[in-house]
């Protein structure tokens, strides 16, 4: 809630675009992109504790990252492991961050941001992704946002290569109605 009011502010306020606020595809991204923002760092810390750290560090070769968000994971790669990166990012609203992170980490040269969800098919194999080209698939925290899991892990495990690895980091869904939307 405080992300689409923020977003919202931002848009009619500092960006001058209230005609956004119409575009629902628009103002979610933005909203979305906005809590995340707010979260992200938290987020960050607590998985520290948790050994996500130690999970991305271990993925290696072609990897397809999913849902790289504002760019949480791209400093826990293991740069000698990794060949290639390919983070799949509809929240274009995150970009600029993921970019920046994507910098501070020294990937530029390996790392392409795919801005489209993970169902466009089309518009990820014009970015190469596609069946059998990835040594390790990884997804931190986004399965609790999936509407069908395990149709998404089907889809992700399709993206392997034989004998690749599929490296997935879960919080717990929420019980409480609330959160679970906010997930």
């Amino acid at each position: 809630m405080l992300g689409a009011i923020i977003a919202a502010f931002d848009i009619v306020f500092m960006k001058r675009r209230p005609q956004d606020l119409l575009n629902l595809a628009e103002f979610s991204d933005q909203a979305f992109g906005t809590f995340w923002l707010m979260m992200a760092p938290k987020l960050a810390e607590m998985e520290v504790e948790k050994g996500v750290p130690a999970l991305v560090g271990s993925a290696s070769g072609t990897i397809v990252e999913i849902g790289p968000g504002s760019g949480n994971q791209v400093s826990r790669y293991d740069r000698s492991k990794v060949t290639k990166i390919y983070g799949i990012e509809p929240t274009t609203s995150l970009h600029p961050k993921l970019r920046e992170n994507i910098k501070k980490a020294g990937l530029s040269d390996i790392y392409t941001i795919v801005p489209c969800p993970l169902q466009d098919v089309e518009t990820l194999r014009k970015y190469g992704v596609d069946k059998e080209v990835f040594d390790t698939v990884l997804s931190v925290q986004v399965f609790c946002s999936v509407p069908n899991p395990k149709e998404m892990a089907a889809a992700l495990w399709g993206l392997l290569k034989p004998g690749g690895t599929m490296i997935i980091y879960e919080h717990v869904k929420s019980g409480d109605y609330i959160s679970s939307k906010v997930q």
